[in-house]
């Protein structure tokens, strides 16, 4: 008879490990110690039991499997919770809820004084406590370790103190701040209803800006008339038709990339588009850019020393009254600045480096995020030329002055780190009901020094601070060159969520929405209208064509869309706008005298005008009158003495045989 083995009774500890891994095998493939997230590897973020805020505040033991695997199932469902901002349909995040503890409760963390980064050579680890887990699709990707602050406080040397730990509930309803009212993004009723590029341009260059233009310019064309002895057509004043021809050859003249051409090689026949001829001749053409003017004279230097953007600002404020009015944006405002190119002499001209111009205007601009529609713009006219409140920074003014007609939308506004502050988060979601996402410099006083260090901080980690209104991120790329971090705020942001692409979603966020304006100098740049000047006044009223054309465009396209209709590309509508704002001028120089016959069959041809026997108020006879008396001939040499009574059938000039060409209308 064999021997019976005896007995081994397990202790109370043993059954609560092997409870342990069989719940965490059920849940998750693979746990790792401390893990974070690799922008390159394809994974999603699982969030480790045991870390939650209240996390001894229901009565279970922390080391129980109960308590352990209710923590896991809680916290596998808040996983794929959407955005918390409603209206915002960006994409689904993982949310983790695993939060910092300290160094303490982990023996096998290594002693530094401010943040506990895992080793990546470190073996899974057997403490529950202060660990992160996360599946893993593929197992040989590279991981990143997150950064573990030590503290669960920490304050900046200006005494602003932050949290290591989220002060809202990632399992609470979505925040107030989130919550968007009912909206549809797009043109307003008034700009609802243009259907054609000339229609949607003239919303934004009104006739009141027109007006103006023509009214002052003439003022200078009487200056420069006076200067010369004869009165030739090129000297005479302008008209408001005439003026839009010169917004139509600037246009045209950008979208086919002519703008920096000389004049003589634009109206070249053999080398220039025809429609510049077709528009007005050469010599008008330069005379009136010369003579261009956008205010009264007279009152100039007394408001100039009030406002140095005197020379230009009543038109400037009617354009960008117009853009504010004709849309309404989206949930996402950016604010950025743009730089028209100048080297002329400024008052207020500025120098950034990393601009493609360099020198020039700066404007500082606020567009929509998705459509790229410029909303308001303000010229920096520097420091001290920029009235705003006492403490107030210049980021803090321009960002309030530029969104406040969309205060307490909850819209949320992306600005650089020349804008972004604690101060400016902190006003706009506390008084102007916006929220923030930027990014910030390393320097601003309420930046704790914990933020700030990445030595022996491995490429591809982050680190999250909290107070009830912001979230701080730091984060140091993976290929970065000079391992250079990434500091951003977010007050719309509550939680430490990883996103799609495996990094913080506060800076997918931030990637999405902040290239609003730069897109829009860019398309600006691409075809832009403007030609070299000396005076900065015209600098500006190029870049306002651009901002008219694109704005127009953006107008044009959704007006389209909505009527499910097919819209032109960008370039297209440039060239039909253009065509469009010509064509009634040249309809009204088109009987003139001056004008040769093949120019005039040039402008027929061209703007698809009928021919001049059709626009004749009086049909002239075709053969010669015999009843009438003889007429010297107004084509041939006085010396000649040719005589005939043939006359033009339009503008009824004696002709001869020879200088008589009988022709159908459509001919002509």
């Amino acid at each position: 008879m064999s021997k019976r083995k005896p007995v081994k009774y397990l202790s109370q500890k043993e059954i609560e490990e092997i409870l342990f891994r069989e719940s965490s095998d059920e849940d998750v493939d693979d746990v790792e110690a401390e893990e974070m997230y690799d922008s390159d590897s394809d994974i999603d973020y699982i969030p480790k039991p045991g870390e939650d805020d209240e996390s001894d505040s229901d009565g279970f033991e922390p080391g129980t499997s109960s308590h352990l695997r209710k923590k896991t199932k809680m916290q596998h469902q808040d996983s794929g919770r959407p955005p918390t901002r409603k209206i915002v349909p960006g994409p689904v995040a993982s949310v983790s809820t695993a939060h910092p503890t300290s160094p303490a409760t982990n023996p096998a963390a290594p002693s530094t004084p401010d943040a506990v980064p895992a080793s990546p050579d470190a073996a899974p680890a057997t403490s529950h406590a202060g660990q992160g887990r996360r599946r893993c699709s593929n197992e040989d990707d590279g991981m990143a370790y997150v950064v573990r602050l030590k503290n669960s406080s920490y304050t900046s040397a200006s005494g602003f103190r932050w949290s290591s730990r989220p002060q809202t509930s990632a399992t609470t309803r979505t925040a107030a701040r989130n919550i968007m009212p009912s909206f549809t993004p797009g043109p307003t009723p008034e700009a609802s209803n243009a259907d054609t590029p000339e229609k949607c341009f003239l919303l934004f260059f009104e006739d009141q800006i027109i007006d103006q233009i023509v009214t002052w310019t003439n003022i200078r064309i009487d200056a420069e008339a006076a200067k010369y002895q004869k009165r030739t057509g090129t000297l005479q004043r302008t008209t408001p038709a005439e003026m839009r021809a010169l917004l139509g050859i600037c246009i045209f003249s950008g979208c086919q990339k002519d703008n920096h051409l000389s004049t003589k090689e634009m109206w070249n026949p053999a080398t220039g588009a025809p429609v510049y001829r077709a528009a007005m001749s050469e010599g008008r053409f330069s005379f009136l850019l010369t003579c261009l003017r956008f205010d009264d004279p007279d009152t100039r230097q007394e408001r100039q020393a009030m406002d140095k953007f005197a020379p230009i600002r009543k038109i400037w404020q009617i354009f960008i009254d117009n853009c504010k009015k004709l849309y309404v944006p989206s949930e996402n405002i950016t604010v950025d600045e743009q730089l028209l190119g100048f080297r002329g002499r400024c008052p207020f001209r500025m120098y950034i480096p990393n601009k493609p111009a360099k020198y020039g205007i700066k404007l500082v601009l606020a567009n929509d995020a998705h459509s790229k529609y410029l909303l308001a713009g303000i010229p920096y006219l520097g420091k001290l030329a920029t009235q705003r409140q006492d403490g107030q920074s210049l980021g803090q003014y321009f960002t309030k002055e530029l969104t406040k007609q969309y205060h307490h939308t909850n819209r949320n506004v992306t600005t650089d780190n020349w804008f972004t502050s604690v101060p400016l988060a902190i006003d706009l979601l506390e008084n102007c009901g916006m929220t923030l996402v930027g990014t910030v410099k390393a320097n601003k006083k309420e930046i704790p020094q914990v933020m700030k260090v990445k030595e022996n901080r491995t490429p591809g980690t982050t680190a999250f601070l909290f107070t009830k209104e912001l979230t701080l991120v730091f984060f140091l790329p993976d290929k970065a060159s000079k391992k250079k971090i990434v500091l951003l705020i977010s007050s719309m942001h509550t939680q430490p969520s990883i996103g799609p692409t495996h990094k913080p979603e506060v800076i997918e966020f931030y990637n999405k929405t902040k290239g609003g304006v730069d897109t829009f100098d860019q398309m600006c740049a691409h075809y832009g209208c403007g030609r070299k000047t000396k005076r900065w006044p015209m600098c500006v009223f190029y870049g306002m064509i651009n901002a008219g054309v694109i704005n127009s465009w953006i107008i044009h396209k959704e007006n389209a869309m909505k009527r499910d209709d097919n819209y032109l590309q960008r370039r297209p509508y440039m060239q039909a706008l253009a065509l469009a704002l010509i064509k009634p001028w040249a309809e009204q120089r088109l009987p003139s005298s001056n004008l040769s016959r093949q120019l005039r069959i040039l402008i027929c041809t061209v703007l698809d005008i009928p021919s001049l026997g059709t626009l004749a108020s009086e049909g002239g006879p075709v053969a010669a009158e015999s009843s009438g008396p003889l007429v010297r001939c107004a084509d041939c040499p006085s010396g000649s003495d040719r005589k005939t009574r043939h006359r033009c059938h339009v503008c009824r000039r004696p002709v001869c045989p020879r200088h008589y060409y009988p022709a159908c209308t459509d001919c002509m």
